[in-house]
């Protein structure tokens, strides 16, 4: 009994790692590519969507990412990483709905509506993209 203990505690600590690095990264990376894409067009975006709302974003997304992923495939082990990787897939794209009806501030610039979607729609994928990139570091089919 103490050895399933222990690889148990194991796999929720590398679990719960994972989820805190991919989230870290997934923010960076959003964040680094909104400070690039506003530098770029000379337009600054940091009163719509603030950079602690990025990383925390990302942090929840990977969050429940990893917690989802746990439960598909021990529920559904044949089939639950298929099932899961398709419902973050979607996910990922119904989430950028949100963009669409956000809130905006008055601006003169009518750029400045245009723009705001090119600048937050790809933060949405950043998540699904560093979850799967970094997997195979943290999760393997037969874990110890």
């Amino acid at each position: 009994m103490p050895q399933f203990q222990s690889s148990k505690n194991k796999r929720m600590i590398r679990y719960t790692l994972f989820a805190v690095i991919t989230g870290l990264v997934a923010g960076f990376g959003s964040w680094a590519y909104g400070k690039v894409f506003s530098d770029a067009l000379l337009v600054d975006y940091s009163a719509v969507v603030p950079t602690v709302a990025i990383f925390i974003s990302s942090l929840i997304g990977c969050g429940l990412a990893t917690i989802g992923y746990a439960a598909a495939v021990r529920f559904a082990p044949n089939w639950g990483e298929f099932i899961f990787g398709m419902l973050f897939a979607l996910i990922s794209i119904a989430s950028i709905v949100g963009v669409f009806g956000a809130q905006l501030p008055d601006s003169d610039d009518e750029s400045f509506y245009y723009l705001i979607f090119g600048y937050a729609i790809p933060m949405h994928f950043f998540p699904f993209m560093v979850w799967f990139a970094l997997k195979p570091l943290f999760i393997r089919k037969y874990m110890i």
